[in-house]
């Protein structure tokens, strides 16, 4: 996601949540496990009022509204992932996911390209994760 704000910085004609489904569908997968959503949504809102044309040309609250609805499914983790999983890749994907937040992404973090501001322990649960998924397939 990082790379294609960055891209946009370069060539306005670029959308700042190109890419965001590297964002949505963990987050979403957190849901799905019953993980916190108060403060991801917060932040989704605060980064949707920053750049509303954006978010608009993304269709991001549309996808949004679906994940979350999704993630309350009984089939949600499924649904998201794309792919049937064992009851035990379930409990990996879902200890890997929990700790996921968004709640530390600015607007200016996405128009600088900045992710000084990403607490040590984020950058660490987000690595963990994408081992985790990488493994399972």
């Amino acid at each position: 996601m990082m790379a294609s704000v960055a891209s946009a910085q370069s060539n306005p004609e670029i959308n700042v949540f190109f890419g965001f489904d590297f964002i949505l569908h963990p987050i979403a997968i957190k849901w799905a496990c019953q993980g916190a959503r108060e403060q991801d949504l917060a932040t989704f809102e605060t980064l949707i009022a920053a750049f509303p044309e954006d978010a608009k040309s993304a269709d991001l609250r549309t996808h949004l509204d679906a994940l979350q609805q999704i993630s309350e499914d009984d089939e949600g983790l499924t649904l998201i992932s794309g792919s049937e999983i064992s009851k035990e890749q379930a409990e990996q994907l879902c200890r890997a996911a929990r700790p996921l937040s968004v709640a530390w992404a600015t607007p200016e973090q996405l128009v600088n390209d900045n992710e000084d501001g990403v607490p040590s322990e984020q950058r660490t649960a987000w690595a963990e994760f994408w081992k985790v998924v990488e493994n399972l397939q």
